[in-house]
């Protein structure tokens, strides 16, 4: 009777539904000619039973009415204002850069994000070992930034004030933590290839980063070399490494060889992408206070230290430590995201030349009579 189902339950959401609330909440603020769309988003919510699922309807919904379809071009034209300034801060306030790595460093950030902004977004929900995956890589790209302030608090002297550039190099570092950090939550269609993409371009950014951080000696690295061959090696044959073990699991377990490469390039590209964050915690774990001391202690860092007019030995050391510790993250994030982009390209590029020959492919099989 009036309203009450036969199981005795009430029709429409509850009271207390906040992934409702929440969704109302959001599309009150879309555009005006958006009415009818997030009506319609409400009233779909409706129909989705467990709270995990309408969570998930809800957030998905709220994104697509702050980002809303076409919104491509702006985001683009901002990003590219974005980059000009950037590259012309960086310019003018730290010239001894290079005009190319000021251009670079802010270009291909700002390119990255807007493909993670305007991409289409994994067909499929990320699996749990996904998810860990993404809740690790964000851990990581955050330590990245919070080992090096932590290196510059254990030793304060005149570092902070040493660094007159610390806004050009802020911009270096968010714009490369903004685009990475978009790159893995936002999991574009390349990144998330599957559900279980992840795992394997985690544990080959896990191995360089192992390699990187046992191959420091104890009482400091002044006489070592930052990056070694050894490392090299790993960080590029690792994640090919994942990338090749994951197309033959895939293709022997469905026999699909596009999906298996696809896979494979994802797993690639998750290695590259985590490879700069692991390699730059690795190094800034190896300048722990034992390590610092030792290297101001060498005659050669008290000359220099002394010749540059710092106070601070200690000091002086530290902040050269976090210079090498973000100049190897540019690098191999610079790295990264150039094997990301190429991938990306390419793989857009083939996938539109695929769809443009399965009309004609399609007249040929009906014209020969073949099913």
């Amino acid at each position: 009777m009036g309203g009450v189902p036969a199981g005795g339950r009430k029709s429409g959401p509850p009271a207390d539904d906040l992934a409702r609330h929440f969704l109302a909440l959001v599309v009150a603020r879309a555009p005006a000619d958006r009415g009818e769309w997030s009506e319609a988003m409400l009233a779909e919510l409706d129909q989705v039973a467990g709270r995990r699922a309408r969570w998930r309807f809800a957030l998905s919904a709220a994104r697509a009415a702050l980002v809303p379809p076409g919104s491509g071009r702006l985001s683009g034209y901002l990003l590219a204002a974005f980059a000009v300034t950037a590259a012309t801060v960086m310019h003018v306030l730290m010239p001894q850069t290079g005009l190319v790595a000021a251009v670079a460093v802010p270009g291909l950030s700002a390119l990255c994000a807007w493909v993670a902004l305007s991409g289409p977004v994994g067909p499929s929900e990320a699996s749990a070992a996904g998810r860990v995956v993404q809740a690790v890589a964000v851990a990581a790209l955050v330590a990245c930034p919070m080992l090096a302030i932590r290196l510059i608090a254990a030793y304060p002297g005149q570092t902070l004030g040493d660094l007159p550039h610390i806004v050009p190099v802020a911009t270096f570092v968010g714009t490369e933590l903004t685009a990475c950090l978009l790159l893995v939550l936002r999991r574009p269609a390349l990144l998330g290839a599957g559900r279980h993409s992840g795992p394997a371009g985690l544990a080959a950014a896990a191995a360089t980063g192992s390699l990187f951080l046992l191959q420091q000696p104890p009482g400091g690295q002044s006489d070592n070399p930052v990056v070694t061959t050894a490392v090299v090696a790993t960080a590029i044959g690792a994640p090919l490494a994942a990338g090749i073990v994951t197309a033959v699991v895939h293709f022997v377990a469905a026999g699909r060889f596009g999906r298996s490469v696809r896979c494979a390039v994802c797993e690639v590209l998750w290695g590259a992408l985590l490879t700069g964050p692991a390699a730059t915690i690795a190094f800034l774990l190896t300048t722990s206070r034992n390590a610092v001391a030792a290297e101001a202690a060498e005659p050669v860092f008290i000359i220099e230290a002394h010749h540059q007019g710092a106070a601070s030995v200690l000091a002086w050391v530290a902040q050269d430590d976090v210079g090498g510790a973000l100049s190897v993250f540019t690098v191999l994030t610079l790295g990264s995201m150039l094997v990301f982009l190429v991938s990306y390209g390419v793989l857009r590029v083939t996938s539109k030349l695929r769809l443009a020959a399965a009309p004609s492919v399609a007249a040929a099989s009906w014209v020969s009579g073949s099913p």
